[in-house]
This record gives C-alpha cells, structure tokens and sequence, in this order.
C-alpha cells in the first residue's frame, strides 16, 4: 500500500522489544513520535496523550512516570485515532483485552501491522502470520483495524499525490 520508499520507516515494535522501565511523559512522546511520525506525517502531543489517559485508553501516569507496560498501546492508540473515536478505541481495546493479554494482543497487532505495510498494492494481502479462518473476533477486529489504516494512510498518500499535479 504504500511505496517502497516509505516501506523502510514503517515497522512498529514488538512487545519485548519496548523499553522494560517506567518513562516520563516526555519520553513516552519521543519514542511514540520515532515510530509514528514516519507513518502518519504527524506527531502526537501532549494533549493527544492526556486525552488518551483520561479515556482510559492508556493507562495514566503514577508518580509522573508512565508503566512499561503502557508504552506499546499508545503506538496503536496513535494509528487508531486517525480513523476511530476514543470511545471506539477503548471498546476495542476491551474486547480484545477480554481474550488475551496485553502483551499476545499489542504483539498479533503489530505483526499484522507490520506484515501489510511491507506489502504493496491496494488489495490486502494474505496473512502470513495468522490464520485468519480460525481467529476469534477480536483478532478478525485488529486485522480489520489494520487495514483501515493502511487504506487511510493510501488514500492521504494519493491525495498529497494528487494536491502536488
């Protein structure tokens, strides 16, 4: 979906591979902005985020510090947002985490994520990663979800295109 060039830049984390201690909300931002910013053309800021802790989407700061275990959803958060409410995100979230734990449904999303950006052309492509078949409902959601991303950041890619002719 998105060209060859821009491919190289668009990978999220896996769980283990976000940092293992709590991080100011400065810090959050900075490695939020690393991996998004190449994405959507856009960072999220402070605001964005206090937002996103007074939904309940990810969990607030205790003592000024953000828990580890936090810092991958706000990645997700931050794709999301560009085609869902808060409110649609936390009641996906809840689904999802209703099933699974944090970890096994920020790790099925990031691979589905990252296994359709690295493909091209508009049509989705088969998943390598999940057998879609026999996935439950909250995982048939995030593949959903990922794809409306990745249709979104297209059609945004298609309109600059289209804005500079």
């Amino acid at each position: 979906m998105i060209d060859n060039q821009k491919q190289l830049s668009i990978k999220l984390p896996m769980w283990d591979e976000l940092p293992s201690f709590d991080l100011h909300l400065d810090q959050l931002l900075d490695l939020t902005n690393q991996y998004l910013s190449p994405i959507i053309g856009s960072k999220i800021t402070k605001t964005m985020m206090h937002n996103y802790f007074k939904a309940d989407i990810i969990v607030p700061p205790t003592r000024k510090k953000i828990l580890a275990d936090a810092t991958g959803w706000r990645d997700c958060v931050g794709l999301l947002k560009n085609i869902f409410t808060l409110a649609e995100i936390q009641a996906g979230l809840k689904a999802l985490l209703k099933d699974s734990s944090p970890k096994t449904g920020y790790n099925n999303f990031v691979l589905m994520f990252n296994e359709q950006a690295a493909q091209s052309g508009t049509v989705p492509a088969a998943l390598n990663s999940l057998d879609l078949k026999s996935a439950n409902k909250p995982t048939i959601m995030q593949y959903d979800a990922v794809q409306s991303i990745l249709f979104w950041l297209a059609a945004k890619k298609r309109l600059e295109e289209a804005s500079k002719e």
